[in-house]
């Protein structure tokens, strides 16, 4: 039976460990006795965290032993605790992801792709150990930014940074900073050295909408044979009116097979992967609103009748976002995906791959990827409170968490990227140093994809630089979806709590 909720009584009786020894009277407690060392704002965001977890997190039982260290009275640092307790084995980390946030605002935002930035994606790979000096090649640049602007582009090599040489300690300014001057070279692969030029770009940071669809281009092979590319780098919602026309375009022009360049894609929103899962997969499937995939929940979720399966459709209708598209006319009518990948492809996009498998042929080329197998929703402190029918306290108002709620299957019942990636059929390293823009048939990955589809290319044709000799450093800043596979808010569900 479905009852009115109140978050203090929930976090009294109905905990699976952190609360479980709680009392209402030790909540309301007078602080006389000097107990308590949190500010509100710890109290609370302890409190938001624990019931969060508890509710929602797919692995919730796994963790309640450890939920007890979100005490309200004595933590004083929930965003590193919830790090700390998030689900593992040993010492491995099985779920990377879940997280706490002060400023929920900003976080939102980032997923949808606005936020304060030059535009561009550098990758820094580490030339000498010993005294830490990078290099970084830019690997793209979005329509539009600072970047672009600046005359960036795939290939060009930074080595310094305001004059300064590039190293460990400040490649992160790359990202990060307000205003920037970078030093470009080239790359002699005959000698295997950066060589510097004299050419410098300055760029200020703005707030903007990077737009995701980076390239997008119909490839004519001759003999009638012409072939679809679209390289995308995240499952936003506003870029779906766009990815709708495009594939109404591909349609248009009689395309059978498409390659889908995901290798910088770490993920994004549910509804545009369903999106344009309905677009590729074969029209028959989608009229008869086949199964494209699957969510197991925890046994409180399950339990409150939370949809377990995602359909191919042609209607997409989500009040709560403002989206409301039809792909009706859309569907490409494709016969056989390319999928690009890299470790820089996670979650939505390996579920995109993954959910399509059993419907078509799908060649996966490039590096092992991710291996972000579970799905997640943003919640907001106001949005737990009003579900619980509670006023949320002041002090945590833009307080939130992104926590994982589900381990996601195709029809199959499969997940291909888990627990390790999606494996490649065809290795291929993709190497953002040569001087060859995303959509350029002499791009290294793309141009495996054409000759597999029949492409010959003059020996004289062979890439000008070797693939990249030198290992790329660890822990690099990542979009904000990177590994996220994110369902909509928890308010547009209901969650039953039985007596």
């Amino acid at each position: 039976m479905r009852k009115k909720f109140n978050l203090k009584l929930f976090a009294i009786t109905c905990c699976l460990g952190l609360f479980s020894s709680c009392t209402e009277e030790k909540i309301n407690t007078d602080q006389s006795e000097g107990e308590r060392i949190t500010t509100e704002e710890q109290y609370n965001a302890n409190i938001f965290a624990g019931t969060s977890l508890e509710i929602f997190y797919y692995w919730n039982k796994e963790i309640s032993n450890d939920l007890s260290k979100l005490n309200p009275e004595t933590n004083t640092d929930p965003i590193t605790t919830v790090n700390e307790i998030r689900y593992h084995e040993g010492d491995t980390e099985v779920d990377k992801w879940t997280m706490l946030t002060d400023d929920f605002e900003s976080f939102n935002s980032s997923l949808e792709g606005v936020t304060t930035t030059y535009g561009y994606q550098p990758i820094t790979y580490l030339l000498d150990e010993s005294t830490g000096q990078c290099v970084s090649a830019v690997a793209y640049v979005y329509q539009d930014s600072p970047a672009e602007k600046a005359g960036l582009k795939r290939g060009d090599i930074i080595y310094a940074i305001d004059g300064k040489p590039l190293t460990v300690n400040n490649y992160t300014d790359l990202f990060y900073s307000s205003q920037i001057t970078l030093s470009l070279a080239t790359y002699d692969a005959t000698i295997n050295m950066i060589v510097p030029t004299e050419q410098t770009v300055t760029m200020q940071a703005v707030e903007m909408y990077e737009n995701p669809i980076l390239c997008h281009k119909t490839i004519d092979l001759g003999n009638g044979n012409k072939i679809g590319y679209l390289a995308y780098s995240s499952f936003d919602l506003n870029s779906i009116p766009e990815l709708i026309e495009i594939c109404k375009g591909f349609k248009a022009e009689g395309i059978k097979k498409l390659v889908l360049d995901l290798r910088y894609n770490g993920g994004g929103y549910v509804i545009t992967e369903n999106v344009l899962a309905s677009m590729f997969a074969p029209q028959e499937a989608v009229d008869a609103k086949a199964i494209f995939e699957k969510e197991d929940y925890n046994e409180l979720l399950t339990a409150s009748g939370w949809s377990s399966v995602t359909r191919f459709t042609t209607t997409f209708d989500y009040e709560s976002v403002g989206l409301n598209v039809s792909t009706e006319g859309a569907n490409i009518g494709l016969e056989h995906i390319y999928a690009l990948i890299s470790g820089n492809t996670a979650s939505a996009s390996e579920a995109l791959i993954g959910g399509l498998m059993p419907y078509m042929p799908i060649t996966v080329i490039g590096e092992q990827s991710h291996g972000k197998y579970c799905t997640g929703i943003p919640l907001s402190s106001t949005e737990l409170y009003e579900m619980m029918e509670e006023r949320v306290p002041n002090a945590i108002k833009n307080w939130g968490i992104y926590v994982m709620i589900s381990i996601y299957m195709n029809s199959e019942n499969e997940t291909p990227c888990m627990p390790n990636g999606l494996t490649p059929d065809i290795k291929a390293t993709d190497d953002p140093m040569q001087p060859v823009q995303l959509g350029d048939e002499n791009e290294a990955l793309l141009r495996v994809a054409l000759e597999k589809e029949g492409k010959q290319y003059p020996e004289t044709n062979a890439l000008s630089r070797s693939i990249i000799p030198w290992q790329k450093v660890k822990g690099q800043p990542q979009k904000a979806n990177f590994g996220k596979r994110i369902l909509l808010p928890a308010a547009d569900r209901p969650i039953t709590f039985k007596k």
